[in-house]
């Protein structure tokens, strides 16, 4: 039994839960299917970063899917990236220089204007694909969809890279384990199930990659929402406390042979990744089988012709012993360079990465479960909401 089981077990015998899950629309910017370029910057971004256990996988400019929260007392409203690749939550502060312009372009926490603020001071910073964020920890309240978080601890940024220039959302609220947290602190949830206020240590994202889908997608914290998926969910244990990391058993097309991940591999489901990213020479491989045809001066790159994308065979992904598929309209993307259609592979090629990464490609399709309980990640069909 692990610690975060053990201290859900005993809040459980103390007092009884919150009875209702809480459900968040998430809204959607960046798509990574507006253009070819920016697909080509996403690679870039994973290329230069390759891939550390002790860093957030969050790469700005990948698909994001944002919602609301407050902090402090009365409540100070922010749109909020929620990432299950990292672990902590950081807004821009009112005491950012006025010549940092990602920080100017946001809304800004004012800690002298909430009676529930307690200084730290401690600093922080938190690299990620092509910049960093840096600045100092604090603590207040902090409301997710009505649910009130006591004493959170959470960065004030100074400084934000140009990358969150770009980007609708303010900041960014971590969903992975603690145990890769730079403030050394519990999680936003974490302290929801500490402090008694979900049902249950589980959230789960339903993430709708239809373009003409009213809502981005919805979080639920607490448990999960038969509205968003079908049939039964497939479990994996999670192999590592610090990602939602777990075993995949292969990576299959058309007559069951394994193309990728042949002996069992290491996967990661982020939440905060648009694509699917893997160890280059298997997704070549990948890639190849499937009849794609790569981009000279993009190595990891491949793109389709689009007019055999129906009779393209799906890619299967074995977890557990139970094959979960993705069509060939679910892999690929439709993206516009110079005012041409192209249709890209969702299968990206990183150097020296010996893990792969579940991005919206894979999630879009399957509404994911983050069971902290259990240390497991659970997958079920999602349903399409059109």
């Amino acid at each position: 039994m692990n610690i975060f089981t053990a201290a859900v077990l005993a809040v459980t015998l103390v007092s009884t839960l919150a009875a209702d899950v809480v459900k968040i629309p998430l809204k959607r910017t960046n798509r990574p299917e507006d253009s070819f370029e920016s697909i080509v910057k996403q690679l870039q971004r994973f290329q230069n970063r390759g891939f550390r256990k002790d860093e957030p996988l969050k790469n700005f400019g990948d698909a994001q899917y944002y919602g609301p929260i407050s902090i402090g007392t009365p409540g100070q409203q922010f749109n909020v990236i929620f990432d299950t690749g990292s672990s902590d939550l950081w807004v821009p502060s009112i005491h950012c220089p006025k010549s940092e312009t990602a920080c100017q372009r946001h809304h800004k926490y004012n800690n002298a204007s909430s009676s529930t603020y307690k200084a730290n001071g401690k600093p922080f910073r938190i690299y990620y694909g092509t910049g960093n964020v840096f600045g100092y920890l604090s603590q207040d309240s902090v409301s997710v969809a009505g649910i009130k978080v006591r004493n959170q601890t959470f960065g004030e940024a100074l400084h934000e890279s140009s990358d969150f220039a770009q980007v609708v959302p303010d900041g960014l609220l971590g969903m992975g384990f603690s145990s890769i947290s730079v403030a050394k602190q519990p999680t936003v949830f974490d302290n929801m199930v500490y402090q008694r206020v979900v049902p249950a240590p589980v959230f789960s994202f339903y993430l709708n990659r239809n373009e003409s889908g009213g809502v981005g997608g919805v979080l639920t914290l607490g448990g999960t929402d038969p509205d968003y998926y079908t049939g039964n969910f497939t479990f994996v244990d999670v192999t590592l406390e610090a990602y939602w990391q777990f075993k995949m058993d292969s990576i299959e097309i058309a007559n069951g042979s394994a193309v990728a991940c042949k002996l069992g591999c290491q996967a990661i489901a982020d939440t905060g990744t648009s694509l699917i990213a893997g160890p280059i020479e298997e997704t070549d491989e990948l890639n190849r089988k499937l009849g794609a045809t790569p981009v000279p001066s993009q190595p990891g790159l491949f793109i389709f012709n689009c007019s055999v994308l129906s009779r393209l065979p799906d890619v299967t992904f074995m977890l557990n012993g139970t094959a979960l598929s993705l069509t060939s309209e679910e892999y690929t993307l439709k993206v516009t360079q110079i005012g041409q259609t192209v249709c890209v592979s969702g299968f990206l090629g990183v150097r020296s990465m010996s893990i792969w990464i579940l991005g919206d490609v894979f999630l879009g399709p399957y509404y994911t479960q983050f069971d902290k309980g259990n240390t497991r990640v659970g997958f079920a069909k999602s349903k399409d909401k059109k």
